[in-house]
């Protein structure tokens, strides 16, 4: 048994040697990248690589127990000999996209994902597009490379395993154990987010990004996801009528504005699931948030507001793409689509802002770091940057330290800048580092409770920001990712669980204090906020100014295969799977369904064309 966990180990580490080549070639290959290139990224990049590698090779050695487990009974020279087979066949594979994505990157831009696949339908036209001696150098190369990468796994690592005893039977249930355990290296560790793109992403150049990628890693997750990603749905209206309609609903005119600065400095609160039925000028409980309450008769309160889904990677994409949730898995976790999505924080970068993102917890969770990234923040703040004492919640490191570390940044920050603070407290199992204000162990009460302590922490942070001289040029927008369907334990379709606060203060403004009744959506806070600033927003299609003189008020939300629509006077919600509707209400319902179709039509067709 030595031997065959000796053979492994060596096995492992073939893997590790070859991964770590490959990412070495394909930055000497990329040659006009390397000025840019500093000796710590460099370094760097082969660190955060090595985490992706290990994942990989924890693939492949679990597939190996499990052939020691089952063929235990073998003798070991046949057994070799399928091992060796099997390493050919990866060594092929893994050689092929290797080399690949090497000249497809110098073209493409991108590591190598699922897009060479969607050229399979026409291989003659894809093969049309490969010169001849290319294609010739390609497989003599790859010929030459899987030859001596195989011999040197059977010269080095499978040395002296044809001389090792068979397995006992009791041997079996160990093999197994250990091909269990290589769940740890596959997920990247014992952290709550599993292995993905943004978990390798460290800098602000997209290149150094882009080679720690382990590029068979990154096309296995981009096509794991292919099958969700491009599935479409029935859509019941007329292509014609679909498009003029679709025009009327997002035509805006003149800009009504609210600011007194035309270049002030942005702060974004993303308030973790802080939904409306706790805030009570939305018609929610009295004494959940009254630090909020207080602020929503101080500025502009957008009285009707919907998040646009129900978990906060959807929530992020929609206040900073202008994009629209999806009835299935959210687009920042397709880093082939998520990347060509326009951000505010990438105007705004291009428009001379410096950009921060704060969050208390880890941005590998749902891809969130490599999002961030793509949109152009040029510094992240994480657990990783506070103490670890700090770090006593399973999420991270609670609100009120965060808050306090953008105050202090806030006082040295050179203008103008853009902040976004992403809170976490109030996330479940709803950890608060104070007393509970709500009594009670039921889910309810903790929920309401972490809501309370972290609007406390929100009342602090405004009332020490009215005092720095920063602030009369600055720009506050209080928003959530999403609701929850607490208090009242609603459905997930149900409308009431998707209203959200949506405030702006600061001194920046000229107008307070002042209620916005029109009904409208997170997905809206892009083009309103880049009209204020007089910025480009035409690629935030999806997107509507809300503080237009002139504007079709609606918001439409989606969750696990179904979506919403809501107006000044009509709600309706679709099955997409039962195709029928679950919720009709209203005064117009027949041009409401139109509409809904419309803007639905119109979300899957620019979906689908990232």
């Amino acid at each position: 048994m030595k031997k065959h966990l000796s053979f492994s180990l060596r096995y492992f580490v073939f893997w590790i040697i070859l991964f770590a080549t490959y990412r070495l070639a394909f930055i000497v290959y990329q040659f006009e990248n390397l000025e840019s290139l500093k000796f710590n990224e460099l370094v760097n990049i082969f660190i955060r690589g090595a985490w992706m590698d290990t994942s990989l090779a924890g693939y492949i050695l679990l597939l190996t127990f499990l052939l020691l487990a089952l063929f235990f009974w073998v003798y070991p020279r046949t057994l070799s000999k399928i091992i060796s087979a099997l390493t050919a066949m990866l060594l092929l594979v893994i050689n092929t996209v290797a080399i690949s994505d090497m000249e497809l990157y110098r073209n493409w831009g991108f590591r190598i994902d699922a897009t060479p696949l969607l050229y399979l339908k026409t291989p003659k036209e894809a093969m049309a597009s490969v010169k001849t001696p290319l294609l010739i150098l390609f497989i003599a190369l790859l010929a030459v490379i899987t030859f001596l990468t195989h011999l040197a796994c059977l010269k080095w690592v499978a040395k002296g395993f044809e001389q090792a005893k068979p397995l006992k039977w009791w041997h079996s249930p160990i093999m197994l154990f250990i091909a269990a355990t290589m769940i740890i290296p596959i997920r990247g560790g014992f952290g709550i987010a599993p292995m993905n793109p943004g978990k390798v992403y460290f800098s602000q150049n997209n290149f150094c990004n882009h080679a720690a990628l382990n590029p068979v890693w990154n096309m296995m997750y981009s096509i794991s996801k292919s099958s969700t990603m491009n599935k479409t749905y029935k859509v019941e209206i007329e292509k014609d009528i679909a498009q003029q309609r679709f025009t009327e609903l997002m035509h805006t005119d003149s800009v009504i504005h609210v600011l007194n600065n035309p270049k002030p400095n942005i702060i974004i609160i993303l308030l973790e699931s802080f939904g409306g039925k706790l805030v009570e000028p939305l018609g929610g409980l009295p004494e959940v948030t009254p630090n909020l309450n207080k602020l929503c008769g101080e500025g502009l309160l957008f009285k009707k507001t919907f998040a646009s889904g129900d978990r906060s990677d959807k929530g992020i994409i929609a206040v900073l793409a202008g994009f629209p949730a999806q009835p299935t898995q959210s687009v920042i976790k397709y880093p082939t689509k998520s990347r060509k999505l326009a951000t505010i924080s990438g105007v705004l970068h291009d428009h001379g802002y410096n950009n921060t993102f704060y969050y208390g917890g880890d941005p590998d969770f749902a891809n969130i770091r490599l999002f961030l990234f793509q949109a152009k923040f040029q510094r992240l703040v994480t657990q990783d940057d506070f103490p670890r004492s700090y770090r006593n919640s399973k999420w991270g490191v609670h609100d009120e330290h965060v808050f306090n570390y953008l105050l202090n940044d806030l006082d040295t920050a050179k203008g103008p800048f853009f902040k976004m603070f992403f809170t976490l407290s109030s996330h479940e199992p709803f950890e608060i580092p104070t007393e509970r204000k709500f009594k009670g162990n039921n889910e309810l009460k903790q929920y309401l409770s972490s809501v309370y302590y972290t609007d406390s922490c929100l009342g602090d942070f405004i009332s020490k920001a009215r005092t720095k001289d920063w602030y009369k040029n600055t720009l506050i927008i209080l928003i959530a990712d999403h609701g929850h369907r607490q208090p009242g334990n609603h459905p997930n379709h149900e409308p009431l669980k998707y209203g959200i606060p949506m405030v702006w203060l600061g001194g920046a403004l000229t107008q307070k204090p002042m209620v916005i009744d029109n009904t409208c959506s997170q997905i809206d806070l892009a083009a309103t906020l880049l009209a204020q600033l007089n910025l480009p927003h035409d690629q935030f299609t999806l997107s509507k100014n809300i503080l237009a003189s002139k504007v079709t008020p609606f918001a439409y939300f989606a969750f696990n295969e179904g979506f919403g629509y809501v107006n000044q006077t009509d709600t309706i919600v679709y099955d997409l799977v039962g195709q029928k509707y679950l919720h009709e209400k209203g005064v117009n319902l027949e041009q409401t369904k139109t509409d809904a179709w419309t803007f639905f039509k119109a979300y899957q067709e620019v979906f689908s064309n990232l």
